[in-house]
């Protein structure tokens, strides 16, 4: 072989061993690495995609222990207005793992709500308020919910540290109202904050 030929042969290894490398450096360090905002934006989006209606919010994001990804919490909240909210909380190693999640805890879900062990449980979200106001049983509210139908009542619930209802003063409780678009009156429960007491029940009308 003369010596062109070689060093044609020679340029030709050169460029395959630096291809090889490309690729192999590539697989090494991997995807370029996603930013933490890019990160929540795209977690975000699917989890409002994949719950219509849902209050969806990220409560912490911190550095995946999976190089180049993030490690994300999100609550979700479906139905959020319903007598009975779900109310979950994932996890996320993304993009590791993609848009698959982790359940970290389900804290209502089907009227029924999870952990709750003693006198000393502490309500500390409006869906867990909502969900234990309406498994109390309280008439005026099982014949609101009855009369104008589960899928017709619209439900909110407030905290509050100190308040005056019908000349009463209570503190840290919530007030849970249920409303329907086909009624003239609302209905509203206060309930304790710890324990979860019935304090009050109440009619009102929408006008008042």
């Amino acid at each position: 072989m003369d010596l062109l030929g070689k060093v044609f042969v020679a340029a030709i290894i050169a460029v395959v061993v630096l291809i090889a490398l490309y690729f192999s450096l590539k697989f090494i360090i991997g995807a370029p690495r996603i930013s933490e905002q890019q990160a929540i934006s795209l977690v975000r989006s699917d989890l409002i995609n994949s719950n219509p209606g849902a209050v969806v919010n990220i409560t912490n994001v911190t550095p995946s222990q999976f190089a180049g990804s993030w490690h994300i919490i999100a609550s979700v909240i479906t139905q959020p207005s319903s007598p009975c909210p779900s109310y979950s909380v994932y996890s996320y190693d993304y993009p590791k793992y993609g848009f698959i999640n982790r359940t970290e805890n389900t804290y209502t879900k089907d009227c029924v709500i999870y952990g709750m062990q003693n006198k000393s449980y502490i309500i500390a979200s409006f869906p867990v308020a909502i969900t234990w106001s309406y498994d109390l049983d309280v008439p005026q509210v099982m014949d609101f919910v009855k009369s104008y139908g589960f899928g017709n009542v619209t439900v909110n619930a407030s905290y509050f540290s100190n308040t005056t209802v019908l000349s009463r003063n209570y503190t840290d409780v919530w007030i849970v109202r249920y409303s329907s678009a086909d009624s003239n009156h609302t209905v509203s429960v206060l309930i304790s904050q710890v324990g979860g007491n019935l304090l009050l029940e109440h009619n009102s009308s929408n006008a008042a």
